[in-house]
């Protein structure tokens, strides 16, 4: 298995499991399975499945580093194009494999390759295929993601070969992204480099639209756009 150099900012524990998966809009439980792997029963007794995301620590606290955050991403994509919790497991470890990096998910060549590679899974025949089938699709005679995983893939920015900031589609047209150098990994609108979380705190607060809007140089647009997706 080949490896690739994270650089150090992506490295650093920045989230909580419970942070992270707030971020993005998935469940706590559902993430903290993708960060820690999980136990089940098989009628040949008790398995483990490993965890699916890079963590920097374990316990409490903060465990979830950047590069992590954003290989958990590309698992929300596909968990938003349909296909089932069990069944992603065998579409990763197949991408790991043949794309051939330890953080296939968070690499530049899951954009470049990943497409490929599922399609061929998804025609093989193999335990999951079937799940991961409608997850590719052919045009003009190329395999290409379908348009949900499209339009998450489509966010990212890479950097050295890696993901270095990603958007939030949830947050629609206020602009909401990720960066490790910016607010801390914060979601944070792009644009002004404000926050989410320091314009929700003042609406809750009971200050006007208008008034966060004004103070932050945004649009009331952009500030009921990042209410709405909170």
């Amino acid at each position: 298995m080949s490896t690739i150099a994270v650089p150090d900012v992506e490295s650093l524990a920045l989230y909580t499991l419970s942070d992270a998966a707030r971020i993005l809009d998935v469940p706590t439980a559902t993430f903290a399975n993708w960060a820690k792997g999980y136990d089940f029963k098989t009628l040949a007794g008790r398995r483990h499945a490993p965890a699916l995301v890079t963590t920097a620590a374990r316990g409490r606290g903060r465990t979830v580093p950047f590069i992590g955050l954003a290989e958990a991403y590309v698992l929300a994509a596909f968990r938003s194009a349909g296909v089932p919790m069990q069944r992603i497991r065998p579409a990763v470890e197949r991408l790991t494999r043949e794309i051939d990096l330890d953080v296939a998910l968070a690499s530049e060549r899951l954009v470049t390759d990943g497409a490929e590679v599922l399609y061929d899974f998804g025609q093989s025949g193999d335990e999951g295929a079937d799940a991961v089938a409608g997850l590719v699709v052919v045009r003009n005679q190329q395999r290409v993601f379908n348009d949900v995983v499209s339009d998450y893939l489509q966010t990212i920015t890479f950097d050295g070969g890696l993901v270095a900031r990603f958007g939030l589609p949830k947050y629609g047209s206020a602009g909401v992204s990720v960066d490790p150098q910016i607010n801390s990994g914060q979601p944070t609108i792009t644009r002004r480099g404000v926050r989410v979380a320091d314009v929700l705190s003042r609406v809750k607060a009971g200050e006007s639209i208008s008034d966060v809007a004004f103070d932050y140089d945004l649009s009331s647009e952009t500030v009921r756009a990042v209410i709405a997706a909170a």
